[in-house]
């Protein structure tokens, strides 16, 4: 982030004092992928039929569509333009891993779990 941006943080816009430290927002963001992510295995774990199965990772990839849509307008509209591209390029890499995540979900076959046949001791 520019010393620009560090200053406006620190002096207006309070609520973003978690930006000027690249780990925290690092770390913030990696808990969300990390939140998505459990939140697809559950619900893929959980059903069984395969439109059901794709519902919630299409509903979060609708989500994510909006999220960059409105990522990118903010990035070119608004004051957040004078970011530097490091900083917006880190955002554009947060959506396309919820991206991933979503087509994981979406391109996996469910797994059958079969009975495995307990071996018999011979005496």
């Amino acid at each position: 982030m520019s010393l620009i941006g560090k200053i406006g943080i620190t002096i207006i816009y309070n609520e973003y004092t978690i930006l000027k430290s690249w780990w925290k927002t690092a770390l913030l963001l990696f808990v969300i992928q990390a939140i998505v992510f459990i939140v697809l295995s559950i619900w893929n774990e959980k059903t069984t039929k395969r439109l059901k199965r794709l519902l919630l990772p299409m509903i979060f990839l609708f989500m994510g569509i909006v999220g960059l849509i409105y990522t990118y307008y903010d990035f070119t509209e608004t004051s957040h333009r004078l970011l530097k591209k490091t900083f917006h390029f880190g955002f554009y890499i947060f959506w396309l891993t919820w991206f991933g995540n979503c087509i994981f979900f979406m391109s996996k076959k469910s797994q059958k779990i079969e009975d495995i046949p307990q071996e018999t001791e011979v005496y």
